[in-house]
């Protein structure tokens, strides 16, 4: 019966990749940019609706912040993307699919595509006109803070896994971009700036949106299995209870397949390039080791990986080799020692991850 079982199983998951190679090879793909949608103030959460159109795999948001430079601005190191604190999207019964920071989805990106995201070397023409990235620091009215960012609602690579299947009736998808509520700050070091004045005029986030448009719609020939699949990055910030020495333990999401992981180590008002940990590692159920990095080991990775150093404080772990299953043991940990803890250091982890839906599709608009 336990055979018959999983060749079945096994005979659903080679329909699944079937069905998506064939969607993918005969739909139209739409790459469509829509209305933006504008605040005036920081602080605010932007709603962005997703089209009710084909199977949805992505989008491609421009985030501009229009300001006034009163006084001199000086930049952290986390740049332009922390203008945005957290993007979220939603599924048609209101699911949170991922939640995240603009500046970790942007690392994840870069990570993903071998490369840091809207940056060349200098012996390339660069950007000057600031259309792609830009972060004004000298005393202006009227410019512009400037920066693209990739919201993945699928797995990926020739994978259709997460893909929305927003042609239905049942529901609306959506993204939410929350704003921060300074841009400059002394004390938080994942602002875009930590010196100078500002006055923001306005905010725009204009959507371009990503999706395969099958020839035919029908049950039959759309892969269920994978659009039943939820692919989600979430974040965590660990409790403020950090000791210099001590392992600091977080959980990996429960009942999830675990691609990757990005951990922020915010040391209070400071970040720093490993200089302030003593090792990282992921282990099972509280005990036994399964990969373990020196700051040195993981930074060297990270740097062969992306072809270049990411922000300091930030760290990367890639799995889409060989994938976490949760379910395996007991629990998965990340394990981080640090070796020097100042006033209000935390930990965020942010986890790109897939996992059953466990709630039917809806109901196809056709």
């Amino acid at each position: 019966m336990a055979a018959q079982q999983q060749m079945t199983q096994a005979q659903l998951i080679q329909q699944d990749a079937m069905l998506s190679a064939m969607l993918i090879q005969n739909s139209t793909e739409y790459y469509v940019r829509m209305s933006p949608v504008t605040a005036t103030a920081l602080g605010q959460a932007l709603n962005i609706p997703l089209p009710n159109s084909g199977i949805m795999l992505s989008c491609d948001l421009h985030v501009q912040i229009n300001m006034n430079i009163t006084a001199a601005a000086t930049a952290n190191p986390i740049g332009a993307y922390g203008a945005v604190t957290n993007v979220s999207t939603y599924d048609w019964y209101g699911n949170v699919r991922s939640s995240v920071s603009a500046s970790r989805l942007n690392s994840l990106n870069a990570y993903r595509q071998g490369r840091p995201y809207n940056k060349v070397p200098s012996s390339e023409n660069g950007d000057t006109a600031g259309l792609l990235y830009n972060l004004p620091t000298a005393i202006a009215n009227g410019v512009n803070l400037d920066f693209e960012l990739h919201v993945p609602f699928a797995q990926g690579g020739g994978s259709l896994a997460g893909a929305l299947l927003t042609q239905t009736s049942n529901g609306t998808c959506s993204i939410n971009v929350q704003t921060i509520a300074a841009l400059v700050s002394g004390t938080n070091p994942h602002a875009p700036y930590s010196a100078g004045t500002i006055v923001v005029n306005s905010i725009t986030v204009t959507p371009t949106f990503r999706y395969l448009m099958p020839v035919t719609f029908a049950p039959t020939t759309l892969p269920l299995l994978s659009l039943s699949t939820a692919y989600s990055v979430q974040e965590i910030r660990s409790p403020e209870n950090l000791t210099v020495g001590a392992q600091n333990l977080t959980n990996f999401p429960a009942a999830r397949t675990v691609w990757s992981q990005i951990l922020d180590y915010v040391n209070g008002t400071a970040t720093n390039f490993g200089s302030d940990i003593t090792s990282l590692a992921t282990i099972i159920n509280g005990a036994t080791p399964l990969k373990y990095w020196s700051p040195h080991d993981k930074l060297i990775e990270q740097r062969n990986l992306l072809g270049a150093d990411d922000i300091p404080g930030r760290y990367y772990f890639p799995f889409r080799s060989r994938p976490i299953n949760t379910n395996t043991f007991g629990s998965y940990q990340l394990q981080v020692v640090p070796s020097t803890v100042n006033a209000s250091a935390h930990l965020v982890v942010a986890s790109e991850m897939s996992y059953p839906m466990g709630v039917p599709l809806p109901g196809l608009s056709v």
